[in-house]
């Protein structure tokens, strides 16, 4: 079975560009393969969003109340202390 590769957003793109300028030693590389190279970056991103939504998709109910309990928790903790 073919493996489908994750798409890739904009958002992806823009930022793997920006990562791409930032780094020094990529510096001298051509137009063409620094656009390779932020794309392989890019691709990265979607792949982690891609496996976020699949490990989301297999939580139960349950786990879904534990995250917003200890979210309500924390958010409430940091209000409390300002």
């Amino acid at each position: 079975m073919p493996i489908k590769p994750p798409a890739v957003a904009e958002t992806d793109l823009t930022r793997a560009r920006q990562i791409v300028r930032s780094l020094e030693p990529l510096k001298g590389l051509t137009c063409e393969d620094a656009e390779i190279v932020a794309r392989i970056i890019a691709s990265s991103f979607a792949e982690g969003r891609q496996r976020g939504l699949e490990i989301a998709m297999d939580w139960t109910a349950d786990d879904w109340q534990q995250v917003r309990a200890k979210g309500c928790a924390r958010n409430s903790a940091r209000i409390a202390g300002e």
